[in-house]
């Protein structure tokens, strides 16, 4: 299960003690100060929970959920917000919010409320993702391709489910780097580095199933489409 949640406070002590304690109950807590910063980490993958903010510095995190909705629909959105004017919790659950907290609220209760969203969701609750004829055991860690375990290393793995994740988008280098190898890599300026990792993936899954899944979009990175 993908258990990364993009998390869009200004708040920074606010910020810090949600983002603590998600990452402590087994969550992957990223975190955005603004609308224009949400939105940058939300378009480049996708995230099943989003807990966002509503008075953020450069707008009303009102406005950014019908942005998180027509990208992917399936995200869940929980507000967390000060505001409690009843108008304020019909604005957000019929612009497609999923929940609306009140702050100051308990992290016990964030938490069981974004649970209630991952099982509501059967594509969040299943531990493994299949892409044509490979399949990924997120809980076991394991590549299957046409029901035959196959071996991967760690990075990889890391990069095949990141493109299980993103299917049919274009991901870019920059993308590929920071989520695999976190933003501060040194092989960050090495233009032949991702390209030797791209070509090891592309190689291994060709030779158990004859078909190259990663399509090269020039100029621009890579996408998993079975076309």
């Amino acid at each position: 299960m993908n258990r990364e949640i993009l998390l869009i406070e200004d708040d920074l002590s606010l910020q810090k003690t949600i983002a603590d304690y998600l990452n402590s109950s087994g969550f992957t807590c990223i975190c955005a100060n603004t609308i224009a910063q949400g939105k940058e980490f939300f378009d480049k993958k996708f995230y099943p929970i989003v807990l966002l903010d509503l008075g953020l510095p450069d707008g009303d995190g009102l406005d950014c959920i019908p942005f998180i909705k027509s990208i992917w629909n399936e995200t869940g959105v929980i507000i967390i917000s000060a505001r409690d004017k009843l108008e304020d919790r019909v604005d957000g659950l019929n612009l497609g919010a999923d929940d609306y907290l009140v702050k100051p609220f308990h992290l016990s209760e964030l938490n069981a409320r974004i649970n209630v969203i991952l099982r509501r969701n059967p594509h969040f609750e299943k531990s493994s993702l299949q892409f044509a004829d490979i399949k990924i055991d997120t809980y076991l860690n394991s590549i299957s391709i046409s029901g035959v375990p196959v071996e991967f290393s760690r990075k990889e793995f890391d990069l095949l489910l990141y493109f299980f994740e993103n299917q049919n988008r274009v991901l870019t280098k920059e993308n590929l780097y920071e989520h695999v190898w976190g933003e501060n890599s040194v092989f960050m300026d090495n233009s032949d580095f991702i390209y030797t990792h791209i070509n090891r993936l592309r190689r291994k899954i060709k030779k158990h199933t004859g078909k190259n899944y990663i399509k090269t979009v020039h100029g621009i990175g890579y996408k998993l489409e079975n076309q």
